[in-house]
């Protein structure tokens, strides 16, 4: 019966029939059909958000600032941490895309980051974007000059990662 269940969800996957977790998912609603509506008080704050990023903003003060102003988080919470900060950036979703089964339920019943196991899909232009594509680029470039290793740039100044310190 579960391979019938699993059969099926891939069967929507390769259809391009999208699936979200509404509950947890910020800026969009539900539709009459079970699409992707923009809910606009909540996708100003998406929108805030890559803003704040593009501003030179880290993922960690942004999530701090929000919590300040008393926003609750995608999943209902009053602390907003990094990691939901982070994404909210770099989910394709947010620019009208979607990328399908990037987890999988594995035979033990646990749900594993799929990293090439299973086949994926991506649909574009899905749904109405809340962030121009490219403007959704954009934050996918700067997050991958600010990731450890990567010369470590924060991006807050112009000066920021210029002068290093010698061991």
């Amino acid at each position: 019966m579960k391979d019938n269940g699993t059969w099926g969800m891939r069967k929507r996957f390769a259809d391009g029939k999208v699936t979200v977790p509404f509950g947890r998912f910020l800026g969009y609603d539900r539709g009459e059909y079970g699409n992707l509506v923009i809910k606009e008080e909540r996708a100003k704050i998406v929108r805030e958000i890559y803003g704040f990023f593009l501003q030179g903003r880290s993922p960690y003060q942004i999530a701090k600032m929000l919590t300040e102003k008393g926003i609750p988080t995608p999943g209902g919470k009053k602390i907003w941490g990094k990691a939901v900060v982070e994404s909210i950036l770099t989910s394709e979703k947010y620019k009208g895309d979607a990328l399908l089964q990037k987890v999988y339920t594995t035979d033990f019943q646990e749900e594993k980051k799929n990293e090439g196991e299973v086949s994926q899909y991506y649909v574009e232009g899905n749904h109405e974007a809340i962030i121009s594509p490219a403007v959704f680029d954009n934050v996918q470039v700067l997050m991958q000059s600010r990731e450890k290793g990567n010369g470590r740039n924060s991006c807050v100044s112009i000066f920021s990662s210029k002068i290093r310190c010698v061991d």
